[in-house]
């Protein structure tokens, strides 16, 4: 059954809701522009942490959950985000990977590196779909591919001699 609530506890709902989404929005646009193609795990997980922060607080009344914890929540989230780019710029390569991944090489010389392409989740299908999206049509029109962290593809095409 549903339960009715009070003109009060309507407007609370919406306060709480017009503030977190501005404070969310704030430190959104601090962390700058991406376009959602590009969001690498290390993305995600923000998505994820935020979503979690931002979430319950618009809803709940400050009894449930405060208003000010969620506020501390997300600013810590947009520090260990800041952090973790820090150490990311400045660290050895391999730090770099673990935060952010690495690229596989998929098609090397035209063809299909087998070992590499199981690590990649993508069904030949898929890689099929995004080599056209590329304007290739065969495997063998490419000299290197590479499958990026955030999930597109790289591709380097071989030359062709041919006039």
């Amino acid at each position: 059954m549903i339960k009715l609530i009070s003109s009060g506890e309507i407007l609370e709902v919406i306060i709480r809701t017009a503030i977190i989404f501005l404070v969310a929005f704030i430190i959104i646009r601090i962390r700058g522009r991406k376009q959602l193609a590009q969001l690498t795990l290390f993305d995600i997980l923000i998505v994820i942490a935020l979503g979690s922060a931002v979430g319950d607080v618009m809803i709940y009344p400050e009894e449930v959950v405060s208003l000010l914890r969620s506020i501390i929540a997300i600013c810590t989230i947009a520090v260990l985000i800041h952090v973790f780019e820090y150490l990311a710029c400045r660290a050895p390569k391999k730090i770099t990977k673990i935060i952010y991944g690495d690229s596989a090489i998929i098609i090397k010389n035209g063809k299909l590196i087998k070992k590499n392409f199981a690590k990649t989740n993508l069904t030949e299908d898929q890689l099929r779909a995004k080599l056209r999206e590329k304007n290739i049509q065969y495997y063998s029109e490419a000299k290197v591919v590479r499958l990026e962290p955030d999930g597109g593809l790289s591709v380097q095409r071989k030359r062709n001699d041919k006039k």
